[in-house]
């Protein structure tokens, strides 16, 4: 039987958890998942809260058909949880279906749910940005000790490509030319001056990326959190900050292990605000304790950011597309562009890897 009420919907869902789950759960409380009064930041999945008698859960339903992970990924993703959670990393394991699935389809639309984590996103300071520093440490050696045949499978497992143009070189070559352009003949437009805004950032980067060496091989490839943002850290926000729980293991994949910790030091700083010395001292941080744990090499300092900014380049140039070429006028782009800002990373960058040298 498939319940006519459309796919997301609150009767669906209650429908989904029913039939995958169980009645309990399909009888349990439902109310769309806000994150402090406002809707979580994302674009491609709708999120709802389940208030079941054991706690809290999150219920995930994939809205865009094109970002759903193939079938094998689950298990394997249900997998690298158990390894990071087994050493230490506060993770969120898959509540699995009555089937035993960690994800189902229903009116082939893929589900699944996780607890609920107390945690909230980090709202600034120095003890906050130095608990996500120590966080992200932990969660790349736990990756760093998945063995080779999980990497060699997690590779065979397809990435959803949700840009036009993933090129990095090409995209920001269309965003120098063409997009900037464009968005400042605009100007009278807030949209296009928010992008005109994130692009000019782009091309201050350009410089730094173009010199840095990127091409493919050039780093250590390994498994990779891929989107370590500040959403995805939920903190116990008391005396002593720590994380309660690493968000969105969904974007799981075999790239430059540099990555993830490029991440967390963007990450850090964004948690920093607007106070430049905790930056730098927490930023020493990761760079003293990385290299402590052999999870940084010489070097590698120089490369964190370029990594980051060549991987986030193509998702600013095609959301700028979305507002310049598609008309496409979503609110979440401008957190997007701060959450990916080419200018903050500018500046982590110098703190990480000192002033270029003349």
């Amino acid at each position: 039987m498939t319940l006519a009420a459309p796919a997301g919907t609150a009767d669906w869902v209650r429908h989904v958890l029913a039939t995958h789950w169980g009645d309990a759960w399909g009888g349990a409380g439902l109310s769309p998942l806000t994150v402090g009064g406002a809707a979580p930041l994302t674009h491609t999945a709708g999120l709802w809260r389940v208030g079941a008698a054991g706690g809290d859960h999150v219920f995930k339903v994939q809205l865009n058909a094109e970002g759903a992970r193939p079938e094998p990924f689950h298990p394997l993703k249900q997998r690298i949880l158990a390894h990071c959670a087994e050493r230490g990393v506060p993770v969120l394991s898959v509540v699995p279906a009555a089937d035993g699935r960690p994800a189902v389809r229903h009116d082939g639309v893929l589900c699944e749910m996780s607890p609920l984590s107390p945690g909230a996103r980090a709202d600034g300071g120095r003890e906050q940005a130095a608990a996500i520093v120590a966080t992200g440490l932990d969660l790349r050696a736990a990756l760093d000790g998945l063995g080779d045949e999980v990497a060699d499978e997690l590779a065979r497992v397809h990435l959803p490509l949700m840009v036009e143009e993933e090129h990095w070189p090409a995209a920001l070559e269309d965003a120098e030319r063409r997009l900037l352009p464009r968005a400042e003949r605009g100007a009278e437009d807030p949209w296009h001056r928010a992008a005109a805004r994130v692009l000019r950032e782009l091309v201050s980067a350009a410089p730094l990326l173009r010199r840095t060496e990127l091409a493919a091989g050039a780093g250590r490839p390994a498994v990779v959190h891929g989107d370590l943002h500040v959403h995805h850290f939920l903190l116990d926000r008391r005396a002593a900050p720590r994380v309660l729980a690493v968000l969105d293991f969904d974007n799981l994949h075999v790239a430059d292990r540099l990555l993830d910790l490029a991440w967390t030091a963007d990450t850090a700083l964004l948690a920093c605000g607007a106070d430049t010395g905790a930056a730098r001292d927490v930023l020493a941080g990761l760079l003293a304790s990385g290299r402590r744990r052999g999870l940084l090499r010489p070097g590698d300092e120089v490369r964190l950011m370029p990594v980051l900014m060549a991987h986030s380049l193509p998702v600013i140039v095609d959301i700028a597309k979305d507002i310049l070429d598609r008309g496409v006028l979503t609110p979440q782009w401008l957190a997007y562009f701060e959450l990916l800002s080419p200018a903050r990373r500018l500046a982590a960058h110098r703190l990480l890897a000192g002033p270029p040298a003349r």
